[in-house]
């Protein structure tokens, strides 16, 4: 699909059509609130984060892999900033105050953590050792300790299926993977101990974070307090119907009822606007977006190309599946922004810069020589 021997335009097309869509349902939530202003922010970064998409289209990849160190260590400057001068909103200290631009380095860290983490096991596939695995985990244990400190779960169980996915692209031998399905049984069992706030694991667990589970599985218990985003975001999903009532006309969002509407709950807003043929076309988009980024991976004439691929595939899919799955109340609430739609410059502009990574991988598959 939008695809030439040369460049492929599906990493182009798609997120401007996402865009187009994003500043629209944005700048209809916000109209006549304090927040008028995040529809043109939201273009101007978006033009911006194409700029860059487009530079680094032509920037060869590889340069990533010989730098990965400096990314990773830029990453965890930047969340050991954010822990000394964060600024606190809904819980959370995980924004840095540039006063020009709210910087949020555990987003900045996925995309460099992909570097990293590509660049230590494209050397490693078919061929890894219980070693290789623990020093892997070590590379992802410090980032992943310093976000879930701000606290920041929902970019954690983000980073952790990237890492997972470049750990069985990087084929285990099957004691190997028996091994790390149990640890991945037994670090469930901790979180399920730690939300039932069994004594000494109880302490993990943040009240806030206890909370949104147990209205995730009980909303009904607390509907005009924690349950009310959910109940709010699945009511305005419903109100859009199939065909939905046009952007600016769904009572939910214009009166205010849906909750961070044009950010965590930009799908219901979207689905309220578009109706069911609207939230449809856009995961159908997303699907088609994924497939791309699976079919680079598997073109890619390196192990190093094929793993940054795959790891901006999962951290696309990840998010995607999060945001959607707590707007329809099927999953809990973490505060994973939509790519390429919710209000956010930080996460847009990565989103954008890790789709030129991916487009250079593809412009360079038939050239690569050795």
């Amino acid at each position: 699909m939008f695809r030439n021997k040369t460049f492929d335009l599906s990493l182009v097309i798609i997120p401007i059509i996402f865009l187009v869509v994003s500043v629209s349902v944005i700048y209809s939530l916000v109209l006549g609130t304090a927040s008028e202003g995040l529809g043109l922010k939201q273009a101007i970064v978006g033009i911006v984060g194409l700029v860059i998409l487009a530079a680094v289209s032509f920037l060869d990849y590889r340069f990533f892999r010989g730098t990965s160190w400096i990314f990773y260590s830029i990453s965890i400057i930047l969340l050991v900033l954010v822990d000394l001068f964060g600024k606190t909103a809904n819980g959370a200290e995980n924004w840095i105050d540039l006063k020009v631009f709210q910087l949020q380095p555990s987003e900045v860290a996925k995309i460099f953590l992909i570097f990293s983490l590509a660049a230590f096991f494209c050397e490693k596939i078919g061929k890894i050792r219980w070693r290789d695995i623990i020093k892997s985990f070590l590379m992802l244990a410090l980032p992943l300790a310093l976000i879930l400190k701000e606290p920041d779960l929902g970019t954690g169980m983000v980073i952790v299926f990237i890492y997972l996915v470049f750990l069985f692209v990087s084929r285990p031998t099957k004691i190997q993977t028996s091994v790390i399905l149990g640890v991945a049984v037994l670090l469930f069992s901790f979180v399920a101990l730690s939300y039932l706030n069994i004594k000494p694991f109880g302490s993990a667990m943040k009240t806030y974070q206890r909370e949104r589970i147990t209205i995730f599985l009980h909303p009904e218990a607390d509907p005009y307090g924690r349950g009310y985003n959910i109940k709010q975001a699945q009511i305005t999903i419903g109100s859009g119907g199939i065909l939905g009532r046009n952007l600016g006309k769904g009572s939910q969002s214009q009166l205010q009822f849906l909750p961070e509407a044009q950010t965590d709950f930009i799908f219901a807003g979207i689905a309220e606007s578009f109706g069911f043929i609207g939230g449809f076309v856009l995961l159908a988009l997303y699907c088609l977006l994924l497939i791309r980024l699976v079919d680079i991976a598997n073109l890619a004439r390196d192990n190093y190309g094929m793993l940054v691929a795959f790891g901006v595939a999962a951290m696309v899919f990840v998010q995607v599946l999060e945001n959607v799955g707590m707007n329809l109340g099927l999953l809990p609430v973490t505060g994973i922004p939509l790519p390429f739609l919710s209000s956010g410059g930080t996460s847009l502009i990565v989103s954008l810069f890790s789709l030129g990574v991916v487009e250079s991988i593809y412009i360079r598959h038939k050239q690569i020589t050795f």
